[in-house]
């Protein structure tokens, strides 16, 4: 069996962690498969489609490094890959219910089911369709069509049970009297999600849908109909909710964000692919680190978990700062340049890969570069920390800057090595060691007491900036 597996979003928002966490699972497991990974996007709900949504979720995809054999911008054999651009297919597939007498009309007003709804409710019974056009007669068909009623079309619920069975939770039995029979195609023409959804994932071949807990409740309608067409259903995978730090339902306080949110911010995307990953399945090594191509060879239904899962939004920045560290200093480089924009550091073009060397162990993300950065320019003694400041208020702060500043001057061949060793040997003249010594001078370079390596602030700065910040802080240690 060829494995095809699907993501199949509404366009009507931004895809946050809840969702791409289905795309991701979806995707490793085609690929893990050798099978194929489709796109399907499922805008049948006009009125809560928003503009540009559809482009905004192929973009932030890619972005994770999600890519799709087939949908809606690559096309396929089984397209479309737009629900809008399939109706002419529900149709068909609704008149083969019909004529099979799975299916039928049903002319019954709105008005008129929700009184029955509420009386049902009354009587303290469920309410479910009484079944009022099952049995109509073409002549009694007629006699509505003459009225020019259009009517719906409403499955024939079967009598026996509905079993599901799913990966994650067995086999689950539903008893077939609490659906009645429901609208698989609206007066309006447009089908409802249970049946799309099943034409759609019949009519494309889909062989596991992999999606969240919360579409169980409709798997049994959907079973109904895989049955009714005499299609064997698909391998169902309901994989749990995730909830906030908390335990409570996922909201924005907690992070549910839109996943553009964090790549904006600078998160690593194998980082977040790593951490959508496991917030379902967990890698029989135990290791948490873990580059698509190990999640690719190692995904496995199995071991899917069934309990919520709750977000650790430190957790991600922590696998963030895991895949920064393991960049190439050029990669990373490009990163930051991504990010930050050339205006972040545009007098140190030439040191760049110099500057991801110095930030790569400090940083969890590359937005987070940013607070570092100022400190390889020479400080604006505006700027200044308070702990800076203090730091250059000591009493023998002006002596070990002056001769610190000697001592860089008479250096030779300039490089952050040799500055520091000089800092040093100023030092063993003034009288004046360790945190007396390094911390002043960090405040003079930086305006910070602390930041990267003194070796590289050196290094970037040159010893025409060094030595004029020290001066200067000097002057301001005088005053």
């Amino acid at each position: 069996m060829t494995v095809r597996t699907r993501f199949a979003p509404s366009p009507t928002g931004e895809l946050h962690l809840g969702n791409a966490r289905i795309a991701v699972l979806n995707w490793l497991y085609a690929r893990h498969c050798g099978g194929q990974f489709i796109l399907r996007i499922e805008d049948t709900d006009v009125d809560r489609n928003l503009p540009g949504s559809e482009a905004e979720i192929m973009e932030t995809l890619r972005r994770l490094g999600i890519d799709w054999d087939e949908g809606p911008d690559s096309g396929g054999d089984r397209g479309p890959y737009r629900q809008s651009e399939r109706t002419a297919l529900y149709h068909e597939y609704a008149e083969q219910l019909l004529g099979a007498g799975k299916a039928f009309r049903c002319y019954c007003s709105t008005e008129e089911l929700e009184a029955k709804k509420e009386a049902a409710i009354a009587r303290g019974d469920r309410p479910v369709y009484d079944g009022r056009c099952r049995h109509l007669s073409p002549d009694g068909e007629q006699r509505f069509r003459k009225q020019g009623i259009a009517p719906a079309i409403r499955f024939v619920v079967p009598a026996d049970q509905a079993i599901v069975n799913d990966v994650v939770r067995g086999t689950i039995t539903f008893d077939s009297g609490e659906f009645g029979d429901f609208v698989i195609l609206k007066s309006d023409g447009n089908p409802t999600y249970n049946f799309a959804v099943v034409v759609d994932d019949t009519s494309m071949a889909i062989s596991h849908v992999i999606r969240g807990v919360g579409h169980l409740a409709n798997t049994p309608r959907q079973v109904m109909i895989y049955h009714a067409l005499d299609v064997e259903p698909p391998t169902f995978v309901h994989v749990p909710h995730v909830l906030g730090p908390d335990g409570s339902a996922l909201s924005k306080r907690h992070g549910a964000r839109s996943l553009r949110d964090y790549l904006d911010g600078g998160y690593h995307p194998d980082a977040l692919v790593n951490y959508l990953s496991l917030l379902s399945w967990s890698s029989p090594s135990g290791d948490e680190v873990l580059p698509p191509e190990r999640l690719i060879a190692e995904i496995d239904l199995a071991r899917l978990g069934a309990s919520d899962v709750r977000l650790d939004p430190g957790k991600l920045e922590w696998l963030s700062g895991e895949y920064i560290r393991r960049m190439s200093l050029e990669e990373l480089a490009e990163r930051l340049a991504e990010h930050l924009g050339s205006a972040s550091y545009p007098d140190l073009e030439d040191h760049r890969v110099r500057i991801a060397a110095a930030v790569q162990e400090r940083i969890t993300t590359f937005a987070s570069a940013s607070r570092l950065l100022p400190q390889f320019y020479p400080p604006d003694p505006m700027s200044w920390t308070p702990q800076a400041l203090e730091a250059l208020k000591a009493p023998s702060v002006s002596r070990t800057l002056q001769a610190v500043a000697e001592a860089l001057e008479a250096i030779e061949d300039w490089t952050g090595e040799a500055a520091v060793n000089a800092v040093r040997a100023a030092g063993k003249q003034a009288g004046t060691k360790g945190r007396e010594l390094f911390m002043p001078v960090r405040a003079a370079v930086t305006g910070s007491t602390e930041g990267p390596e003194l070796v590289d602030i050196f290094e970037i700065q040159g010893r025409e900036t060094s030595l004029r910040v020290i001066r200067e802080a000097q002057a301001s240690a005088d005053a």
